[in-house]
């Protein structure tokens, strides 16, 4: 039998067993395994990576030998037992492991400058200690990950450390180029830190895990809030995204903004991931639908904090970010939390919260008219992470176990 007639066997095979099993597209969404290859439309993949000018965007360039702050050490945790690949953190050093209670994972932004989120967490801790502020005796940790740029911090990481050939590709989970044939993404190596701090034979008190990225660092930790794997049964873990450029919406909706005058229909990859989930390339456990992450995003501990003053128009200006909430960053933030409670039919007061959505769908069948995720607003605060964390709201996110302390609301 020739090979064209064993291939038409093979298909009229196929098809006989689909029509006669009655398998059908149903329109669900299935646990489906990660897309590896990079995002066509992300604003930060290589083409995007220019100047106004046209010259390369290389801030944060750097590639003399690591240093680690006074405090801290230049360190690397592995992905997971089965590879030898290692994401790269500044780490505190002199811990005595057995007593700590309470980590912080620090997410640097766009400058990928771990070792100064590391320090300034490190203050952060350190006046909540002085002031006896609630929450802030148990013995801590502070973890910052580094994530490296192939282009712009070649000669800091070694040949199993993760790094990322497109500018800041890491702010969306995507997966990194080195090492070579990695499979690895952002979204695996926070895992691998949560992994890490929540380990009993590393850190036997441990209780307390506290996430926090802002500016970049948000875009990712806000994303990996909803898209994170579950963490540790013995551990309470807390995702604080301050200050994000852009969040991942669950619903292809958009707001309206009367006085920004953007609309979702002029701009084609709205929805695509980092801004929606259409392309999403999922985590190492495969993908679930938008509705899933939804779910676990309001159901985990989660803090927006943002800073009233955070109105320049920088950062990430893309057509698909402004029609989050227009061209403040903190405008985009109010938004999201308008959304969020929206879409799952909460009673929270949103008056004087901007935007507006018409016929957003009724999502309250998962959210059961209730989210866990809160918001706290710097009123004194623009785009400063040493602002927003060192501020009253800021102590409150990191250490409080109760309530969070509000800060500017609209009024009424």
């Amino acid at each position: 039998m020739s090979i064209r007639c064993l291939l038409w066997l093979f298909f009229l095979t196929t098809l006989t067993f689909s029509i006669a099993t009655g398998a059908k597209h149903t329109g669900q969404w299935k646990k489906a395994p990660r897309i590896t290859k990079p995002f066509t439309h992300d604003i930060y993949s290589s083409r995007y990576a220019l100047n106004e000018d046209g010259t390369p965007n290389s801030e944060g360039e750097a590639h003399s030998k690591v240093t680690p702050p006074e405090g801290a050490e230049f360190a690397s945790i592995k992905l997971n037992n089965n590879s030898n690949t290692e994401l790269a953190v500044f780490i505190s050093d002199k811990v005595e492991k057995s007593r700590v209670g309470h980590a912080f994972i620090i997410v640097h932004g766009k400058l990928r400058d771990g070792d100064y989120y590391w320090e300034t967490m490190n203050k952060v801790v350190k006046r909540a200690k002085a002031k006896k502020y609630p929450g802030s005796s148990r013995e801590t940790i502070i973890i910052a990950p580094q994530l490296f740029s192939t282009v712009f911090n070649s000669g800091q990481y070694t040949p199993r450390q993760l790094a990322w050939g497109d500018l800041n590709a890491w702010q969306a989970g995507s997966v990194a180029t080195h090492p070579t044939g990695t499979n690895f993404s952002s979204m695996d190596a926070l895992d691998a830190v949560l992994d890490d701090a929540s380990n009993r034979e590393n850190y036997p008190n441990m209780k307390n895990v506290t996430i926090v990225g802002h500016g970049g660092g948000g875009q990712l930790v806000q994303r990996y809030a909803a898209v994170g794997k579950e963490p540790p049964a013995h551990i309470s873990v807390r995702y604080i995204h301050g200050d994000a450029s852009s969040c991942a919406y669950f619903t292809m909706d958009r707001p309206i903004m009367e006085y920004e005058g953007t609309a979702p229909g002029a701009c084609e990859f709205y929805n695509t991931w980092r801004y929606g989930f259409d392309q999403f390339p999922g985590t190492i456990d495969g993908r679930k639908s938008p509705k899933e992450y939804f779910k676990q995003y309001i159901t985990r501990d989660v803090i927006s904090i943002v800073g009233y003053r955070d109105v320049k128009s920088n950062g990430d200006t893309s057509c698909m970010a402004r029609a989050q909430g227009g061209t403040k960053r903190r405008d985009r933030n109010l938004v999201w939390y308008r959304y969020i409670h929206t879409l799952a039919r909460t009673n929270e007061n949103l008056k004087g919260f901007p935007g507006k959505f018409e016929n957003l769908p009724d999502w309250s069948l998962v959210s059961n008219g209730s989210v866990k995720l809160r918001l706290t607003v710097v009123e004194d605060a623009a785009h400063d992470v040493a602002e927003v964390l060192q501020s009253e709201n800021g102590l409150s996110a990191l250490f409080s176990d109760g309530d969070v302390y509000a800060g500017w609301r609209p009024k009424a």
